[in-house]
């Protein structure tokens, strides 16, 4: 399990009875217990519309049910088998099954045909030859431009941040996600180069 995996949870009551909660998982404490953000249902459109809590929560991990990765291409069905539909607006979402009267106007669902990327006639600028795209990673030269300079900057500013708010945490933490995926992939071709490179801490002299 990792920060942005969703999860479904099986736990006890207060009363002991026990309920499924539906969460995103943001880490891992020092007893082994996994952080959560819970989506809940709001008052929103009629109660029809769920979204994620502002605060975090711990739960055992035994409680743990299933565990869903969202990724890059799969991000919408990947949210729908975790029971939710995302929507254009932030942190708001349908329920899979929901019964929506046409009288209640809801924010607009993703559609699952925006995690797919195959009209070549829109991609054919962005088609990159395997040989290139499997290029060991590089930084590019901070002499060339203060685009760059900026941009190296902002990557070792990026590594310095502590997030103030839940909010904050649950990006940083999805972006981590992402570039820790990406960087494995490349360290292999790295290695397989007898090369290496410092990810986090890009030159800006």
């Amino acid at each position: 399990m990792k920060p942005g995996d969703l999860i479904h949870i099986h736990g006890q009551n207060s009363d002991g009875t026990f309920s499924d909660w539906y969460a995103e998982s943001v880490g891992v404490d020092d007893d082994g217990n996994v952080e959560v953000f819970y989506i809940e249902q709001t008052p929103l459109c009629g109660g029809h519309i769920w979204s994620f809590k502002e605060e975090w929560d711990i739960i055992p991990v035994e409680s743990v049910k299933a565990i869903f990765s969202p990724c890059q291409n799969t991000y919408i069905s990947t949210f729908k088998a975790f029971g939710f539909i995302p929507t254009v607006e932030e942190n708001k979402f349908l329920r899979v099954g929901d019964d929506i009267p046409l009288s209640i106007l809801t924010p607009l669902p993703l559609d699952d045909d925006d995690d797919e990327h195959d009209d070549d006639s829109d991609m054919a600028d962005f088609i990159v030859d395997d040989d290139v795209a499997n290029e060991p990673f590089t930084h590019a030269d901070v002499n060339t431009s203060d685009f760059i300079k900026e941009t190296h900057q902002a990557v070792n500013d990026y590594n310095q941040w502590a997030p103030a708010t839940p909010e904050e945490l649950r990006v940083k933490n999805f972006i981590d996600g992402l570039a820790k995926r990406y960087q494995e992939d490349d360290d292999n071709r790295q290695f397989a180069r007898g090369t290496s490179v410092n990810y986090d801490r890009p030159k800006v002299k």
